[in-house]
């Protein structure tokens, strides 16, 4: 397997260049939807989606893309952020309550990568990892595709569905302890119960339940302690390796 690097490259250089050469597109004349999200805790977002390119004969061919989103509570705006990546889709609309007594929410500025913001102080931590090698050209190298968010409060874990590409989805899961600053190092749980791909079509998240870790293998239930998944991640972080 290629190397991975955890490097965090949000707001580097390459990052701003590429927000740079798509922010015209953020006018109302390429404005092309809106759509609105009922999160937890009496929390919403306004999504601006924006679009620039051309229609060809089966399908519109996008040169830039951005997304704007507003959170808000009780109409008040709490927080905008945009989006440049006309393939992130997915809105996460659980607000976490964590341990520490602060409420997080969830968010994404690229494919890859996660953001989360302390709804309360408005403190923001923001991840985009470098990735597997790539042409470095880019900003990228390919990594998981962060679709839904399951924290848990009494491991101070969370786990991640989501896949690389399109599939197959699986499960990544990492320490929380720290939400502004958490530990990239994810375990994979396909890689523990299936590490030759060949068991399974899609690996997902089931719930969180006495300390333990339940996923659902196809329609085949399984589940890890979070004792185990710990001492994974403490291994991984100390080699500096990925699964």
């Amino acid at each position: 397997m290629n190397r991975f690097s955890y490097k965090n490259v949000y707001n580097s250089e390459k990052h701003k260049k590429f927000i740079e050469s798509k922010r015209y597109v953020i006018d109302d004349k390429f404005l092309s939807e809106t759509k609105s999200y009922e999160l937890s805790d009496g929390f919403s977002v306004e999504c601006f989606i924006y679009r620039d390119g051309e229609q060809r004969e089966n399908y519109f061919a996008t040169t830039a893309f951005a997304k704007k989103a507003i959170l808000k509570n009780a109409d008040r705006t709490i927080y905008e952020y945009f989006c440049f990546d006309k393939q992130r889709f997915h809105m996460f609309k659980e607000i976490i309550h964590h341990k520490n007594g602060h409420r997080y929410y969830a968010f994404a500025v690229d494919l890859y990568g996660i953001s989360f913001l302390d709804v309360d102080t408005l403190e923001v931590y923001n991840y985009i990892p470098e990735g597997y090698e790539h042409n470095k050209e880019y900003m990228c190298g390919e990594s998981f595709i962060i679709t839904d968010v399951h924290y848990d409060a009494e491991s101070n874990l969370i786990a991640y569905g989501g896949c690389y590409w399109a599939s197959p989805y699986e499960v990544m899961v990492g320490d929380f302890s720290n939400p502004l600053d958490f530990n990239p190092h994810l375990i994979s749980m396909r890689e523990i119960l299936d590490p030759e791909y060949d068991l399974y079509d899609d690996i997902d998240f089931k719930d969180w339940n006495n300390n333990r870790l339940y996923i659902s293998c196809d329609k085949e239930e399984k589940s890890l302690s979070a004792e185990e998944i710990r001492l994974m991640i403490n291994e991984l972080t100390e080699k500096g390796k990925t699964l």
